[in-house]
């Protein structure tokens, strides 16, 4: 049998298997955007405050639940991004001088002044859309927006130390440094004291619970504060430093993480910048391949075919590229008092344990009970 043969009945094949009087096999729809670009965006520098704030950024939500009709997700890739993205954030608030300690926390049980949330709304290397939020820890949302930055071929392939959706980055933390310096020091105060208070009170409900409570809004809200020199502030100011040992060793493990998957993941967003263009090419000219070729043709068959494996391709390109991201198996090791602990697990995990040794120290030091004692 001749190959020209050959190759047209397995075409031939394909194009009923995938088609059957559907018509070309059309790439998913390109979904709808949540918010307009947000432009060509300049970081904002500032002074710190005379009361600098704290700040943590929570690993992001990423979004499988809510992703949109026609959205392309790795779920592999998708939580490295929720790693990835808060870790970039939080390159840039730190660039723009206006804040304490900013850290990188696994979740929202991390007690913080002042504490970011996000949520993963498209990330394909196209376009980058998120929900970001700023919660104060008396509860209050100070922020709630979308962003969306949109990539051209100027940013492909990036270039090192080049960020390709680096004015979002810009925007949000702009947005923050505001908000940030309309706290004015009495504010700023009473939100890290809040935290404090908040912090102590898991440690220790007994001893604590009554600096803080509940409002109707359900918030918090701070009563009164210990006396400076009171020695139950001073050994809870030590513990909370132990607590910050495991935050930070913790936001240094995601650092490491993001400059060990910087260039795979540069790479796989080039691809998928690459895959998105082609979509997009591809529903445009649909109509003019129908009308250049007729349907069923030969030549129809081959122009399916070949767009169909180009897609194929550079999908199986995608899924090797994204197996080593990894991350949640990390050992966290710290030195407290010339005492080591070794941490393992799941992050959640590790920081359970850690505040279980926290929680054990304070009742030793305090000749308190330990919460869960009988």
């Amino acid at each position: 049998m001749p190959r020209p043969f050959g190759l047209a009945l397995l075409l031939l094949m394909f194009l009923q298997g995938c088609s059957n009087n559907r018509g070309v096999p059309e790439a998913p729809p390109e979904p709808e955007p949540l918010a307009p670009p947000v432009g060509s965006v300049r970081l904002e520098t500032t002074g710190m405050a005379s009361v600098p704030l704290d700040l943590g950024i929570a690993v992001f939500d990423q979004g499988l639940d809510n992703r949109q009709d026609g959205a392309r997700v790795f779920p592999t890739v998708r939580k490295a991004e929720s790693l990835l993205i808060p870790v970039t954030l939080s390159t840039y608030l730190e660039d723009s001088g206006a804040w304490g300690a900013v850290r990188v926390v696994h979740s929202d049980d991390v007690f913080m002044p002042l504490l970011v949330e996000g949520e993963i709304l498209r990330a394909d290397g196209a376009v980058l859309e998120l929900q970001l939020r700023l919660r104060a820890a008396d509860g209050q949302l100070l922020l709630d927006r979308i962003y969306r930055d949109e990539a051209n071929s100027a940013d492909y392939p990036v270039k090192p130390g080049k960020e390709p959706f680096e004015d979002i980055y810009r925007a949000m933390s702009n947005d923050l440094l505001r908000i940030g310096k309309s706290l004015n020091d009495s504010r700023r105060q009473s939100l890290q004291r809040l935290a404090l208070m908040r912090f102590a009170a898991g440690l220790s409900p007994a001893s604590f619970e009554r600096f803080i409570a509940q409002t109707e809004q359900g918030g918090y809200a701070l009563v009164s504060f210990p006396a400076d020199g009171d020695p139950m502030l001073q050994r809870l100011a030590r513990v909370r430093r132990q607590d910050d040992l495991f935050i930070d060793a913790v936001d240094e493990q995601y650092s490491d993480l993001r400059g060990e998957v910087e260039d795979s993941y540069a790479l796989w967003r080039e691809y998928n910048f690459e895959l998105q263009r082609f979509g997009d090419d591809y529903r445009s000219t649909a109509a003019e391949r129908k009308l250049n070729a007729r349907r069923g043709s030969y030549a129809a068959m081959q122009q399916v075919y070949a767009s169909y494996r180009k897609v194929k391709i550079q999908e199986e390109d995608l899924r090797e590229l994204v197996k080593g991201f990894s991350g949640e198996s990390l050992e966290t090791v710290l030195e407290v008092d010339d005492g080591v602990f070794r941490l393992s697990g799941s992050v959640q995990d590790r920081y359970l344990q850690w505040r279980e040794i926290l929680t054990r120290i304070n009742a030793l030091e305090t000749g308190g009970q330990l919460p869960n004692a009988p």
